[in-house]
């Protein structure tokens, strides 16, 4: 039996679209011992499987990853795009767990702003509190402006949006990929939060690469970080780290802290700080009550 590479670009109730490396497509399934452990299959992986003929195949092996993300999950990401718009109210706080979450493993975060058309208010605040720790690119899914992204799929990198529900991931795709054809939903009248519309991750060929039609969410943990390491994944406290009195200071009670100076007198956002400090505080709160 003809074994073949493949990677997996839907994956539904346990039968998984895999894009061979010869551009076919097949429907594969997994033996219990691939699906039920460590190596659980998502979209994004790249496998092995048996080529059962008609469009059919039984997956192998998981090649090792790269990367995963948890939410949305998705294997072996080179870009995250950080979707944010003025309606729903920016969650600043969720943006910074997915930036540290991207800088933990290792995928370079590209923070878009979207619905340029309804309000200049929302870029302002975006690049006040994160001007220099990622690249920032300002856009409306109703134009041409879209295409800007298309520099971070050279190479055939693999990019996934994040962020929060009907902040326009799907409107985007949609403008990038109008084969698509993703439902997009808009705000609920009750809550004013977004209505869920994709189901499904899958991912698609765009410019020379791939994007993956995550769902929205609002929640992100930080998995795997120690409060004491926090301060490692962001690179404007790390930088100004070296005038700190203490190599280990954690920026938070120690003196003669440059994180904190850099605070005092506005050349650090201020609010972001604070958020890190809520963010330092859960870790602490739940690393305590582990034991």
């Amino acid at each position: 039996m003809v074994t073949k590479s493949g990677l997996v670009i839907k994956s539904v109730g346990g039968v998984f679209t895999v894009l061979s490396e010869d551009g076919c497509k097949f429907t594969c399934f997994a033996p219990k011992k691939l699906r039920y452990n460590d190596l659980d299959i998502v979209v994004g992986d790249k496998i092995k499987f048996e080529d059962l003929k008609r469009g059919k195949g039984v997956v192998v092996e998981v090649i090792p990853r790269k990367n995963k993300l948890a939410r949305p999950e998705i294997a072996n990401v080179d870009v995250c795009f950080v979707v944010l718009a003025c309606e729903p109210q920016p969650d600043l706080y969720l943006c910074d767990k997915v930036l540290i979450n991207c800088f933990q493993e290792k995928i370079e975060p590209v923070i878009v702003v979207n619905k340029m058309d309804l309000s200049q208010e929302t870029v302002n605040l975006v690049k006040q509190n994160y001007s220099g720790l990622a690249n920032i690119v300002c856009l409306s899914a109703l134009d041409s402006s879209v295409n800007q992204l298309s520099q971070y799929f050279v190479g055939g990198k693999v990019a996934c949006f994040a962020g929060q529900s009907a902040v326009g991931k799907t409107s985007i795709l949609n403008a990038l990929l109008p084969e698509a054809k993703g439902a997009t939903g808009g705000l609920s009248e009750k809550s004013g939060r977004g209505v869920h519309t994709t189901r499904h991750s899958s991912l698609h060929r765009v410019f020379d690469g791939y994007l993956v039609d995550t769902c929205g969410f609002s929640l992100c943990d930080l998995h795997g970080i120690r409060s004491d390491e926090l301060r490692l994944y962001l690179d404007d406290f790390v930088q100004l780290s070296h005038n700190c009195k203490y190599n280990s200071c954690t920026h938070t009670v120690e003196p003669d802290c440059a994180v904190k100076a850099a605070v005092e007198t506005g050349s650090l956002c201020k609010a972001r700080y604070e958020r890190y400090l809520e963010e330092y505080n859960e870790l602490k709160e739940f690393e305590k009550n582990q034991y």
